[in-house]
């Protein structure tokens, strides 16, 4: 059995090797970025989101590189906050999402039509007629005029399509490790059926 031991040990080191290998061709080629890189990347965009927009939030400018990885490999913002280390910061991570432009489908679906919120603002109401006329309590008003804004805004400054171009070239990359891996394993079972076989 030691010796079944070491061949699988000697095949994860070989794996695990060639893991490297993979980024580094894949770094150096420029077509896709190694992990460090997309980090890099994503924290660049957010830095100029936070400056354009004046983010006010709680949140480093890390945590948010955070909030949008995650947020694009489809958590809850409750799960964003476990992996941020507070499950109480669910609500600081959903405020912060939407002050990056991303957003959920259950984010745009407010308690009153849309349509009547325009034309009372459009009116000049101020938020507690607006909250009056709508049935709803102010803060309800101010947090989806502020979703509908940076819906509006997101439709035309491209950071979403930039923070996509940039977890593409992880997803691919991730791809092609994964790929490179169970073939790797994949040959070394075979190999070591048809050694034991013999």
């Amino acid at each position: 059995m030691s010796g079944r031991t070491d061949q699988l040990r000697d095949l994860v080191l070989k794996i695990g090797a060639s893991t490297k290998v993979v980024e580094k061709q894949a770094t150096r080629h420029g077509s896709l970025r190694g992990s460090g890189e997309i980090e890099s990347a994503l924290l660049r965009v957010v830095k100029e989101m936070m400056k354009q927009y004046n983010i006010q939030t709680k949140l480093t400018p890390e945590q948010l590189s955070t909030v949008v990885r995650l947020f694009y490999k489809g958590l809850s913002d409750t799960e964003i906050a476990e992996q941020l280390g507070d499950r109480a910061l669910n609500k600081t991570v959903s405020r912060a999402r939407i002050k990056l432009h991303l957003f959920r489908e259950t984010d745009l679906k407010p308690p009153f039509e849309k349509a009547d919120l325009d034309r009372l603002s459009a009116a000049g109401k101020s938020v507690k007629e607006m909250a009056e006329a709508l049935g709803v309590a102010p803060s309800t008003i101010s947090e989806y005029r502020n979703i509908f804004e940076s819906q509006k805004a997101s439709e035309q400054d491209g950071f979403t399509k930039r923070f996509l171009d940039i977890l593409s070239d992880q997803d691919v990359s991730e791809h092609m490790v994964t790929a490179h891996t169970e073939d790797g394993l994949q040959d070394a079972i075979d190999t070591d059926y048809e050694a034991a076989e013999a």
